[in-house]
């Protein structure tokens, strides 16, 4: 995973955006993607449930909160893992920016002309 806050203290100590570009070290990329995959988080809900199952069934109860608390601190864990992604300060910045729907853009038009055959 890429670490981004030599660039966020850079930023917030007024260091140009486009400088920090220029010199960004070429291991760090701009979108680090996501840290699992949706079969991942679906494995570690199953997992959750089933140890729920198994703590409610050994304590004669089948209802309560008691009977998902597993399964809920897994959701909470692991949700929206499959498609949050880390992105580099400054390149966060540009997208807030008044020309950051060209960078929105141009990402659509390369997703949409993507070749999965590659």
């Amino acid at each position: 995973m890429a670490d981004y806050e030599p660039v966020k203290k850079a930023l917030s100590e007024g260091l140009d955006p486009a400088m920090l570009c220029q010199t960004c070290p070429w291991d760090r990329p701009c979108i680090t993607p996501p840290v699992m995959t949706s079969a991942e988080i679906d494995a570690h809900m199953t997992k959750a449930a089933e140890e729920d199952k198994a703590r409610a069934e050994k304590a004669g109860r089948e209802t309560g909160l008691g009977a998902v608390a597993g399964t809920l601190m897994a959701a909470v864990a692991f949700g929206g893992k499959d498609t949050a992604a880390q992105v580099c300060p400054v390149f966060a910045l540009r997208l807030r920016s008044s020309a950051g729907r060209g960078i929105a853009d141009s990402l659509r038009e390369s997703m949409q002309g993507w070749d999965d055959q590659r």
